[in-house]
């Protein structure tokens, strides 16, 4: 687990046990740095992360706040802890199955208002260069796509597999070179697959980008990412 891996799961746990509350201040990054006995960039790393979840929200000269999903914060420290039983490379091996059976799913049920939401995101996505953007863009994507199969069960399996990894996607997969223009290619072609409504083929692109990011992501075969058992996205 690197330091600010472990940042970011002690500052969860102080929100997750009520340390800090809703709506609270965090403190200031020199206190906090010393508080935890890290560098400032290590607690930079961590604050970037919980925004990026939407879990606190920083105001320019003002500093950073807790917000008021309280019971988001709890929900996803419990995701936290329970993922240091599996190897991450379960995880993404779950994904792989979980969302090639949505892809063809989607391709069967898409309608003309799913396919506005589709390419309104991906045009979002090929206009950022923000890493964490690109990352909930992304996970924007794959939730729309999940939305079109009109099956909420899939929708809540999918959110849970990948609020799992959520923060090794913004630290090994986005920000690797060259990554986010593979991203967004793979993301194209499962969009035009789902758009001609051909399942087979929607399902052939999301296995194809998926086994990307998994040879893609270091910590699934290192198991450097802070679990018990060997670890990746």
């Amino acid at each position: 687990m690197t330091v600010p891996d472990i940042v970011f799961e002690k500052v969860c746990a102080l929100i997750a046990d009520g340390t800090l509350q809703k709506g609270e201040r965090l403190p200031a990054e020199r206190k906090l740095a010393e508080l935890l006995g890290v560098s400032r960039p290590s607690i930079r790393e961590a604050i970037r992360t919980l925004e990026t979840l939407g879990m606190i929200i920083t105001r320019v000269g003002s500093g950073s706040y807790l917000t008021d999903d309280v019971a988001s914060f709890s929900k996803y420290f419990l995701l936290r802890q329970t993922s240091k039983r599996y190897r991450f490379l379960e995880v993404l091996e779950s994904r792989r199955v979980l969302e090639c059976e949505i892809a063809y799913l989607a391709a069967q049920r898409v309608t003309q208002s799913d396919i506005t939401v589709l390419t309104k995101i991906l045009e979002n996505m090929s206009a950022t260069d923000d890493p964490q953007l690109f990352s909930k863009k992304d996970f924007a994507f794959h939730e729309a796509i999940a939305l079109t199969t009109n099956n909420l069960f899939l929708l809540e399996m999918l959110k849970t597999v990948r609020e799992l990894m959520v923060d090794v996607n913004i630290r090994e997969v986005i920000t690797r070179p060259g990554q986010r223009e593979i991203a967004m290619e793979h993301h194209w072609r499962i969009y035009k697959a789902i758009c001609a409504e051909d399942p087979e083929l929607a399902k052939h692109e999301m296995l194809r980008h998926i086994d990307n990011v998994i040879q893609g992501t270091p910590s699934a075969f290192t198991g450097d990412t802070g679990t018990q058992r060997e670890q990746g996205t």
